[in-house]
């Protein structure tokens, strides 16, 4: 009896179960997934296409970003805590996952969510040590002819398709997640539809995202 009241009283404290705090830590896992991440990705994707035009055309139209007042406060709000959120809950849910009867390809694509999640993971820490963290310790900039060196570089070419192929990989896929999660696609046929268009989105990103980083290919 003395216990269960123990296991009660945090809850009662907080006002909330066990399971309705996992409901809603869940939703604020898939909506940061989404906002700001998954728009972020969608706009680091649009201003990177620039150098399809050419390194000094990137470089011009990258600006703005370049010059965002309180840089870094922006950046720890809207990218850094809730990557580190999205990635912390994502390996809660990934070890308390139970097994389900999920016909064999929704299987397929949560197991890769949870794999290219980590890979994803992985590169943003990567990607962020060698261009932003980089910038802040030693005050310079990660330019066009940076980015060429690295892209030249075939291990770091590699590091850079696999781990952005993971990035848009998650994102799409979290898309028709979402979408479940959240009540906007109810029933079979609404899910397979979505899901349709996700791998169809997935596929237009993935191309253009290896597009982009075999021009910075290019000589300056």
């Amino acid at each position: 009896m003395a216990e269960a009241e123990a296991v009660a009283a945090p809850a009662i404290a907080t006002g909330m179960t066990r399971d309705q705090r996992h409901w809603l830590l869940r939703r604020l896992h898939s909506l940061s997934g989404i906002i700001p991440i998954g728009g972020f990705l969608f706009f680091h994707i649009f201003e990177n296409a620039f150098v399809l035009k050419g390194g000094p055309v990137w470089w011009k139209e990258t600006e703005f970003t370049r010059n965002i007042p309180l840089q870094v406060a922006v950046e720890a709000l809207v990218l850094w805590i809730p990557i580190l959120y999205h990635a912390i809950y994502g390996i809660v849910i990934t070890a308390t996952a139970q097994p389900n009867d999920y016909p064999y390809e929704r299987n397929y694509q949560y197991t890769l969510q949870r794999i290219t999640g980590i890979l994803a993971f992985l590169f943003i820490g990567f990607h962020v040590f060698s261009t932003r963290a980089y910038f802040y310790a030693t005050g310079v900039e990660t330019d066009y002819m940076r980015m060429h060196n690295f892209m030249m570089n075939p291990l770091i070419l590699t590091t850079y398709i696999v781990g952005t192929l993971a990035c848009v990989y998650h994102l799409t896929n979290g898309i028709f997640t979402f979408t479940i999660t959240w009540g906007i696609a109810v029933g079979a046929k609404a899910q397979t539809l979505v899901n349709r268009v996700c791998v169809l989105l997935f596929v237009v990103l993935a191309v253009v995202s290896v597009a982009i980083l075999v021009a910075f290919r290019a000589p300056a």
